[in-house]
């Protein structure tokens, strides 16, 4: 047989029986070439060989290669074949298993390495380390502990005994607990007791160790010193619930004692107390004399209100929590008798007054800032009233302030959002032709002296101004309009009017602008500004009063407007002979709405028609 055809039947043998990367057409090239060699009686051993380094070592592999090679060779050839395979699988065999002994000694050369490495890091850790470390067996007894943990507990040394009872004890039965439910970790903050009797704050997180079998072994705990840190929380705690200046109780801190008091249902009576004129201490003497000031309110408070709950809630404003249902008119007058002693300042003996909003209540469930807001609402109702008021509080009166406030809150939607309109009235001569119309506002029911009021409230004055000066010049026919007190001492006032008269090209002679007369001698500057733009300028709710009647005296006023009659019959007769003397001054005087008769028997020259 061909070395060819020797190479074939081989080649198919051994494909059959071991797995190699080599392609059948490869392999059978190799064999002829080795069958050939084998014919010339060369290379037998190393060919076995060969077929051992080529993989072709599977189960089968050396008795099918005789199979083939038998019926061709001699035995000796074969013989000489089979004993280089043997031997060099034997080699392999030994290579392999020195490279899985040197890599099971390279193995453990290096689990000893780092094992060394790793107690050493833990030996560094342990002596180094800031954090207290104890090792604990299972029964919560200390087995190890480093310095850092007996500097902690406050020894010098390391005690026999590390930790005191019953700290030892808690943490053994927490060890204990640990393993009973198959917890391993455990975190809390511990009070723990010190060598010389103090106590030391601490985070301690205790945590099981186990054993290669996953059985527990021992217990870490590892423990930081947090004093400071509790004591730095605990200050700033304190400085978030008390005021900074007198050291009373902030608004925070007072709510949430407010709300345990009502939660009691027992009754309670709460003072808003604002202290008056403090501005003109601040401005006249300094802030420093005025915050003096506050300190010694508060303090005289806390003197003469002993059992009661004292704060510092704004500003100048405080409160005080009297338990019961006290004459508030007798506190009231105790509080203010307290404050009316002076306190010297830079040489001046400085007392302030102040004015109080009381309000008894009484009865679990009752929301603690609905009573802050009606004891603030019924102080604003005692300040109405001047300095060195006291007010109690008034259910009915607080439902309609709380409806005019919620009225004078939506207003810059309003404005916004184009709600508020500016209607016309005629304004006629007591002769009958029509001189001009009055510009007025109107927001849904709410008419013009209570908008502009609101507006004033809000700060919208300006703008609401500018917006009635832009529709009434644009109209282009001569009117009168109106304004607010904030309105008429506006220092803008005569630039918006100049911009707006030039922007619609509307004549300043076909302008009447009526000032508040209560916004004198402020608005004084704004009155002759616009007289000198050559604009009609008129004083309105006046009444006749000597400030009013001086301003028309000294001030180029084109005219009044008087304010609604009174109904007296004095002021009435006052008023009727105050006409006239407009009049003889060359003032012009517009009344109305109203019954023209009456107008007309006053002697007013020109009558606001409905």
């Amino acid at each position: 047989m061909s070395a060819a055809s020797v190479a074939e039947r081989w080649a198919a043998v051994l494909i059959e029986s071991a797995y190699s990367p080599m392609s059948r057409r490869k392999l059978t090239q190799h064999l002829e070439e080795h069958a050939a060699r084998l014919r010339a009686g060369r290379a037998a051993v190393a060919i076995g060989e060969w077929l051992v380094r080529k993989r072709f070592t599977g189960p089968d592999s050396l008795r099918r290669t005789l199979e083939v090679l038998g019926p061709e060779f001699p035995p000796e050839v074969l013989g000489a074949l089979a004993a280089g395979y043997v031997r060099a699988t034997r080699d392999q065999l030994f290579a392999e298993q020195e490279k899985v002994k040197n890599a099971l000694l390279k193995a453990v050369e290096d689990a000893q390495r780092d094992l060394h490495d790793s107690e050493a890091r833990f030996a560094q850790v342990f002596a180094t380390t800031a954090v207290g470390i104890a090792i604990f067996d299972l029964d919560g007894a200390v087995v190890e502990a480093n310095e850092a943990l007996a500097s902690i507990l406050g020894h010098e040394e390391m005690p026999k005994e590390l930790f005191a009872e019953p700290d030892a004890s808690a943490l053994a039965a927490a060890c204990r607990r640990m393993i009973a439910s198959s917890v391993d970790t455990d975190r809390r903050e511990w009070e723990l007791a010190q060598g010389n009797g103090d106590t030391v704050w601490a985070n301690v997180v205790l945590s099981v160790l186990r054993g290669s079998d996953g059985l527990p072994k021992f217990h870490v705990a590892l423990i930081e010193d947090v004093t400071e840190q509790r004591m730095l929380q605990e200050w700033l705690r304190h400085q978030s619930l008390t005021d900074l200046l007198t050291g009373l109780p902030n608004r925070a801190s007072f709510t949430d004692k407010l709300e345990s008091a009502l939660a009691t249902g027992e009754p309670h009576t709460l003072g808003y107390l604002d202290v008056d004129s403090l501005t003109i201490v601040n401005d006249g003497l300094g802030y420093v004399a005025g915050d003096a000031v506050l300190v010694e309110v508060a303090r005289r408070l806390r003197v003469v209100l002993p059992e009661a709950v004292v704060a510092r809630v704004g500003g100048d404003e405080f409160v005080v929590l009297i338990q019961g249902s006290p004459d508030v008119a007798a506190l009231a007058a105790t509080i203010d008798e307290e404050l009316s002693e002076p306190v010297y300042l830079e040489g001046a003996g400085v007392a302030v007054s102040t004015s109080i909003g009381f309000v008894h209540t009484a009865g679990p469930g009752v929301d603690p800032t609905a009573v802050l807001r009606r004891a603030h609402s019924t102080l604003r109702r005692a300040e109405a009233g001047g300095k060195r008021q006291w007010a109690i509080y008034d259910h009915e009166a607080d439902v309609a302030d709380r409806t005019r406030f919620a009225r004078i809150a939506a207003m810059p939607g309003a404005f916004e959002n184009g709600e508020i309109s500016v209607r016309y009235a005629p304004v006629s001569w007591v002769s009958g032709p029509l001189a001009f119309v009055e510009a007025s506002l109107r927001w849904g029911a709410t008419r013009h002296d209570d908008v502009v009021a609101h507006a004033d409230a809000l700060g919208l004055a300006s703008r609401l101004a500018r917006m009635v000066l832009q529709d009434a010049c644009s109209r282009g026919e001569p009117v009168l309009i109106r304004l607010s007190r904030d309105q008429s001492r506006d220092p803008d006032l005569a630039a918006h009017v100049r911009s707006t008269l030039r922007a619609n090209s509307f004549p300043a002679s076909s302008l009447f602008l009526a000032l508040d007369v209560r916004s004198m001698p402020d608005g004084e500057e704004n009155l002759e500004v616009l007289h000198d733009m050559g604009v009609h300028v008129l004083l309105h709710e006046f009444g006749g009063g000597f400030a009013g009647l001086s301003t028309v005296d000294r001030s180029p006023v084109w005219g009044v407007r008087l304010a609604k009659p009174p109904s007296e019959r004095l002021a009435r007769q006052g008023l009727a002979l105050m006409v006239p003397l407009l009049r003889s001054a060359g003032v012009h005087v517009i009344g109305g709405p109203g019954d023209p008769d009456e107008l007309q028997a006053l002697g007013v020259d020109l009558v606001v028609s409905l």
